[in-house]
């Protein structure tokens, strides 16, 4: 079977030297230097088009256009850096190729937005970044990838400029080139040098009061074929914000006998402290050096929250990924229930919507799966996952926030709402990978509309609630025997 590769990025704290790291920021303010000044020549260059457009000069006689390309504004970038940054010299030029990169990239999908080409929400023109935008820049080394790691396994390499001037740069080059990690290399290293990873560049920046290291690199594999198994071990998780998720099927050690997986709210804990140092923040004299030491603590605080909320994320994610073939999820709309709530006056629930990371948790259950072997199934946002009975199929027409308990009034069951919705995501994960197993058997009948039934279709109805497709009677067969 033909080899492909994925691309993986692999994070290494890193522990620099007060010299180090203030040549980290003298590179990342170069990043920063070239970024603003590409934008600006586009920009430029636009107005100028748009003016003498106004004027009425012919369209053959306009100033020329500049192309958008890396490949076209790096060489433009080095024909006149000696003239617009003097003391480019004492800086790498691959920390003003990040920049322009970085420019190129930004402008590229403010013209795919223009055009209706790329998906999401609009984007706009770039804007300049300043001092209090985040610092970073990227490394790339294109003839000696193995050469980033030390023999002892415990450095990272840094490129330094080949022709600078400043001496504090010169007379302790050797001190300089090679900055110490927190966390040991020699997995990575190992991987490299065997060749199953190649290390395509190396990335620098400053987040949650530390700095680190963000190698991007590309992983060998051998694809192997999903089978679609609906026997296989399926479950089906309801994200939520009073517990993290609900699994269909509990898992020891991880849930507990109902599937409910416990949500620390990472912010929440922390958040006392926050609103103390945000405080003490605000009645600082800008510039001082008390603020200076306050504004590192509170960066060490939120760096603190976010990678206690990544860890507990991977090992839900871990365990997932491993103890199911399929997982099927809902695909909740994040922006929407954050912007509702804010217009609902409820911030503290969109803060903790932000805080249970729904959308880092997804995103880390489709990779580790894909590297298992095993799939994640996206229900459709529309699917009324806590509205329908997963026992008889009835769907209410309204359910409360509030109410956490799902009675049936058709069947009279009871059932915590959050088990009632996964039990319903798991059922139409089912659904989905049976008509995936028709279509690629070529069992599908040929209809107008490609959908395969085996029950009485109902007219339309109008209503939030029943936009979900088509509107069905319930099933007088079972799916599977996990339904």
């Amino acid at each position: 079977m033909d080899q492909s590769y994925r691309v993986r990025a692999v994070i290494v704290p890193l522990d620099p030297t007060p010299a180090q790291t203030q040549l980290l920021r003298s590179y990342c303010g170069a990043s920063r230097f070239a970024y603003n000044w590409a934008v600006a020549t586009v920009k430029k260059n636009l107005d100028t088009r748009a003016k003498e457009r106004v004027a009425g000069v012919d369209e053959t006689e306009l100033t020329e256009s500049l192309s958008w390309t890396a490949w076209s504004m790096t060489p433009l970038w080095n024909s006149v850096k000696d003239d617009v940054a003097p003391w480019n010299r004492d800086v790498t030029k691959h920390a003003f190729r990040s920049g322009v990169a970085n420019a190129s990239a930004a402008l590229k999908n403010y013209n795919e937005s223009k055009k209706g080409m790329r998906q999401g929400g609009p984007v706009g023109f770039p804007k300049f970044k300043s001092r209090r935008s985040k610092q970073s820049f990227t490394l790339i080394e294109f003839t000696r990838t193995w050469s980033w790691f030390s023999e002892d396994s415990r450095h990272v390499r840094l490129i330094l400029p080949r022709f600078a001037t400043d001496p504090r740069i010169t007379r302790r080059r050797d001190q300089l080139q090679w900055i110490h990690t927190t966390e040991s290399l020699r997995r990575l290293k190992k991987k490299v040098a065997s060749g199953e990873w190649t290390v395509q560049a190396v990335t620098i920046s400053f987040t949650g009061g530390r700095w680190q290291a963000s190698f991007l690199v590309r992983q060998f594999v051998v694809p192997s074929p999903i089978s679609i198994r609906l026997r296989g071990s399926l479950a089906g998780v309801d994200l939520g914000v009073k517990h993290l998720a609900t699994l269909s099927v509990p898992v020891k050690g991880l849930s507990d006998e109902h599937g409910h997986v416990e949500n620390p709210r990472h912010l929440d804990a922390e958040l006392e402290r926050l609103t103390k140092l945000n405080r003490q923040l605000s009645r600082c004299v800008k510039g001082s050096k008390n603020r200076a030491e306050i504004v590192k603590r509170r960066q060490l605080l939120y760096g603190r929250i976010t990678r206690t909320r990544d860890l507990y994320l991977h090992r839900l994610s871990t365990t997932l990924a491993g103890s199911f073939e399929t997982v099927v999820l809902e695909d909740i709309d994040v922006a929407g229930l954050v912007k509702k709530s804010k217009k609902e006056t409820k911030k503290a629930l969109s803060r903790s919507i932000l805080d249970a990371g729904w959308y880092e948790l997804r995103r880390q259950l489709t990779y580790k799966t894909e590297d298992r072997g095993h799939r994640v199934v996206v229900v459709n946002r529309f699917y009324p996952s806590s509205k329908k009975c997963s026992h008889c199929g009835e769907t209410r027409a309204k359910l409360a926030q509030s109410d956490r308990v799902f009675e049936c009034s058709t069947c009279g069951i009871t059932l915590d709402r959050d088990v009632n919705a996964a039990r319903n995501i798991r059922d139409e994960g089912i659904r989905l990978l049976t008509n995936e197993a028709s279509t690629v058997a070529g069992h599908q009948p040929g209809t107008l509309n490609a959908v395969s039934r085996d029950r009485e279709t109902e007219p339309p109805r109008r209503g939030r609630g029943d936009r979900y497709q088509s509107r069905t009677t319930q099933p007088t067969r079972e799916l599977s025997p996990l339904a």
